[in-house]
């Protein structure tokens, strides 16, 4: 399951009881607003074939009970230089997750991070094997170089988080602008550090949405924490995505 118009989250943060609540609370006051959330327990999924513990068990499980949550599972692809079979051995360790009956602590698809953004001939290799064996688990894909790769990747991924930086409020307009109008609805953007007012956060949240980007995420932190501006955040996207009959 892939989400449209979404909120990308990278939720790297450990679940001790309440640390989520901030999540869970946005999704529940904001139905019509599908959040991509990106868990992470030990810069990925941990020893192959293992499960995540009591507190990510517990944790997951509270989001899969929501209708319009979709999560992904965090794999590091040092810059493609992991060796395919320890990357996908990552992957099937979330897999193995879908095996535990006692509570839906399933993953729905994988955050590559730290991917390049070259299409060449050792990154080609690489990443149609990691895709392959990614899709064979039933896993969507989602890359991470940080800024505007190749188009050939898309050919291989659902979604490209092609710009993941701090904000600036010129700069961040002429970045947007940059990538390539066709590869926008398969891109998502992050923008940390938010420095601007609650109403700045919202136009910019629809300057994103108007451009034709598939999900977003803007904080006024990174990624351990929540953003001062979270819950307006969710609003604007809510209020952009209803405004426009969902996109």
């Amino acid at each position: 399951m892939v989400l449209l118009t979404s909120i990308l989250l990278p939720l790297y943060l450990y679940p001790v009881p309440d640390a989520w609540d901030w999540v869970t609370n946005a999704i529940t006051a904001h139905p019509s607003v599908d959040f991509n959330i990106i868990i992470n327990p030990a810069s990925g999924p941990g020893p192959v074939n293992t499960l995540p513990d009591a507190s990510y068990i517990d944790a997951i499980a509270a989001l899969n009970a929501f209708n319009n949550t979709n999560l992904l599972g965090y794999v590091d692809t040092g810059y493609m230089h992991r060796d395919t079979d320890s990357v996908v051995a990552d992957v099937a360790t979330y897999k193995f997750w879908s095996t535990y009956t006692t509570k839906d602590i399933q993953i729905h698809g994988i955050f590559f991070d730290d991917c390049v953004s070259t299409w060449n001939a050792t990154t080609s290799a690489w990443v149609s094997t990691v895709a392959a064996r990614t899709r064979d688990d039933g896993f969507t894909i989602t890359l991470n170089p940080g800024t505007t790769a190749d188009a050939p990747f898309f050919d291989l991924a659902d979604d490209i988080l092609m710009l993941e930086n701090p904000y600036d409020a010129v700069q961040s307009l002429v970045k947007l602008d940059a990538i390539p109008q066709p590869h926008r609805a398969n891109s998502s953007v992050i923008f940390h550090h938010f420095t601007g007012s609650t109403t700045d956060q919202s136009n910019f949240v629809r300057e994103i949405l108007s451009k034709g980007f598939r999900s977003l995420y803007v904080t006024s932190v990174e990624y351990a924490s929540e953003s001062a501006l979270w819950m307006p955040f969710v609003a604007a996207v809510d209020d952009d995505v209803v405004g426009c009959g969902g996109l």
